[in-house]
């Protein structure tokens, strides 16, 4: 969670951070203390006061600088020593066998026990991992990066606003980044060891643990993204309207959840993947590139049609329809699937080109 925050946190500061192009716009930025309140500015003032290039109308900027350098240097000297001590103290007196605990922690259902134990193991793959954290981080703080700009354009205007196409299509974005980065690293494995365990352990039908993969990406990815569009949409009316968004949001995130699960037959963190196939960087400025023009054009057109219960209704009943028949389809190919764990390159049978005419070796 903190690398998620430290990812958002950065992300937000360098895209909605105020643009200051000469001295004049410095003095009067810092008579309304606008660069007070960004750190890159603090910097900026601790270069011009070492350096002497640029004039600085104060000494402010630069010495919020050294204070939060020596809060930095503090902080990561305190956290280097509680780490050792702790790390020291566990490799000398941590027994190899530690022992039973005796009370059980009570934890959530989140279906029946198959789904329940893909899905914890999925969480605790995707916590464990630094290389799946830091790739599922990126798409998240992007999605949360642009909750972060609708929240902040609400708060500035100090009153509740209108269901507007930016914040219908911040919202889609949203959902769409968090799946499609999901799916982009549950065919990544964690420990290729380890999957000999779930492999002796299938008892179940294929079905059951596609239906629990599917599971995993409404948990991770879907709900999440839900509840933040829910909480955003407090600042906005008329209810009715905002209810309507959240319930087509939710359509949307099952089919998005749906479709990028069609032809995956496996565990998620649990197959090998080809050296190549994986093509996160591709796949997310494709997805972009391809994905923000759809987003802007069916916002507008959901803007259009909240106002009009009968539009409304009828594109409703289109998005539960898709949603059914691609759960349909998922279900009905799960049926004969067959799940595997090691992925490998289609089998081709290579020539050498040495065939000739019958005809021809009969003359020689």
């Amino acid at each position: 969670m903190l690398q998620l925050a430290a990812f958002a946190l950065f992300l937000s500061a360098w895209a909605f951070q105020p643009s200051i192009d000469t001295v004049e716009e410095l003095a009067k930025a810092q008579q309304l203390g606008i660069p007070a309140r960004w750190p890159t500015f603090w910097f900026f003032g601790l270069f011009s006061q070492t350096s002497g290039v640029f004039p600085i109308v104060s000494e402010v900027l630069a010495r919020l600088a050294w204070l939060g350098l020596a809060a930095v240097l503090a902080g990561a000297g305190t956290s280097l020593l509680l780490c050792y001590v702790r790390t020291m103290k566990r490799t000398i007196e941590q027994p190899d066998l530690e022992p039973t605990r005796g009370h059980r922690r009570w934890l959530l259902p989140l279906g029946d026990q198959l789904q329940t134990a893909i899905v914890r193991f999925s969480m605790r793959s995707l916590a464990r991992s630094r290389q799946h954290r830091v790739v599922y981080a990126f798409f998240l703080a992007i999605a949360f990066a642009i909750a972060v700009s609708t929240l902040t354009r609400v708060a500035t205007s100090h009153h509740t606003e209108r269901v507007t196409p930016a914040f219908l299509m911040s919202t889609l974005m949203m959902m769409c980044l968090a799946v499609a980065g999901l799916r982009s690293i549950v065919s990544l494995p964690v420990s290729l060891k380890a999957n000999w365990v779930l492999q002796v352990t299938q008892l179940s039908a294929p079905e059951h643990y596609i239906a629990a993969t599917r599971r995993a990406m409404l948990v991770l990815a879907t709900i999440p993204v839900l509840s933040t569009a829910a909480g955003l949409a407090l600042c906005y009316r008329p209810w009715h309207q905002v209810l309507e968004h959240l319930l087509i949001l939710a359509l949307v995130g099952s089919i998005m959840t749906d479709a990028a699960l069609i032809g995956v037959s496996k565990i998620p963190f649990a197959c090998s993947y080809l050296p190549g196939k994986s093509n996160v960087q591709y796949m997310f400025w494709a997805f972009a590139a391809g994905f923000t023009p759809l987003a802007m054009s069916f916002s507008r057109y959901e803007q259009g049609v909240l106002d009009d219960p009968l539009s409304n209704a009828a594109l409703v009943a289109i998005l539960i329809a898709a949603s059914a028949e691609l759960g349909l389809v998922n279900r009905r190919r799960a049926k004969s699937a067959v799940l595997y764990y090691e992925e490998l390159e289609p089998e081709a049978i290579t020539t050498l080109g040495l065939a000739c005419d019958r005809q021809l070796v009969g003359k020689h």
